[in-house]
């Protein structure tokens, strides 16, 4: 709740399901930034008439079924998913380790990624409903393990040998998965990946004959990636202090300072992705649209116009 009465905002889930009439629904005015709202089936009628914006995903809980929500990572084996009765909620990652051979919930929402083994897709696909993401269906073996990764994580090229391993195994990784160093021999049948992807260009092909990704995935080509996961600026004595060319990694919106030359970016710089918007001095801008191999944002000179 927010200072204002009867406002909701700001929340990844907002379980409502505990609620029984609408009377108990009235005591809420407005709901704003929520990543997925969960409610009675029963109270549709009262919930369409609260003012709602910025809400992922809105799931009803039929009557009857108990609802169990989760928040994160989810990682179950094929027997043991739920009871019939239940309705299970994963605002997440739900992964399903081996062929689906128990019981399962009369319904699965899940609002993000789902991975599970092929042969599951009958049992599985009656059941899912309510929820906004993927499902990708891996190849399966008996005896084979699932590692999973999730947030932001750094992997050196050689952690992709998987050396405790066995070469059967599969990896799966949620979030923003950065591979830094030299990619040797990779230990694992299947890297399957849910959000951003960052890897050194020089292993791209070794990497995608094994890799199944659900989001956007980056290829830099110098062995000094620097990322950057927030807004950042960066000035000329930044790039006057390095002494190799770096690729630059900018996950949020990247401004390049008063200053800083096309020539001072191509000497200092192999590459850059932008996955946000960058503002830069107009000298700067054809440099940067050179050394830029991905751009989801846009690119803006000092002034405030379009590059």
């Amino acid at each position: 709740m927010t200072h204002e009465r009867g406002v909701i905002e700001g929340l990844g889930v907002l379980d409502l399901s505990h609620l029984n009439s609408p009377d108990e629904l009235a005591a809420i005015t407005r709901i704003s930034g929520v990543g997925a709202v969960v409610l009675p089936e029963s109270l549709a009628g009262a919930y369409a008439s609260i003012p709602v914006s910025d809400v992922g995903a809105t799931i009803f809980v039929p009557d009857g079924l108990k609802p169990r929500v989760h928040v994160g990572p989810l990682v179950v084996g094929g027997d043991g998913i739920g009871a019939p009765d239940e309705l299970l909620v994963v605002v997440g990652v739900l992964v399903i380790t081996g062929p689906v051979t128990g019981e399962v919930p009369a319904r699965i929402s899940v609002i993000g990624s789902v991975f599970a083994p092929r042969g599951s897709e009958a049992a599985l696909g009656r059941v899912f409903g309510g929820g906004v993401g993927t499902v990708t269906y891996y190849r399966y073996q008996d005896g084979q393990d699932v590692k999973m990764l999730s947030g932001q994580v750094r992997l050196t090229g050689g952690a992709l040998a998987n050396h405790t391993g066995e070469p059967g195994d599969i990896l799966i990784a949620a979030g923003q998965v950065i591979i830094t160093g030299e990619v040797g021999p990779i230990g694992y049948r299947q890297i399957l990946v849910a959000g951003q992807l960052l890897a050194p260009e020089a292993a791209q092909r070794e990497l995608e004959t094994r890799m199944d990704v659900q989001g956007q995935t980056v290829w830099y080509r110098s062995g000094d990636p620097r990322v950057f996961f927030d807004n950042v600026e960066l000035g000329p004595d930044y790039f006057g202090l390095l002494d190799h060319p770096i690729s630059i990694i900018a996950l949020g919106d990247l401004t390049i300072g008063a200053g800083v030359t096309a020539d001072l970016l191509r000497e200092h710089v192999a590459d850059i992705a932008l996955l946000g918007d960058v503002l830069a001095p107009a000298a700067a801008v054809p440099a940067i649209q050179v050394l830029a191999t991905t751009i989801t944002g846009q690119i803006r000179v000092v002034d405030g116009s379009r590059g």
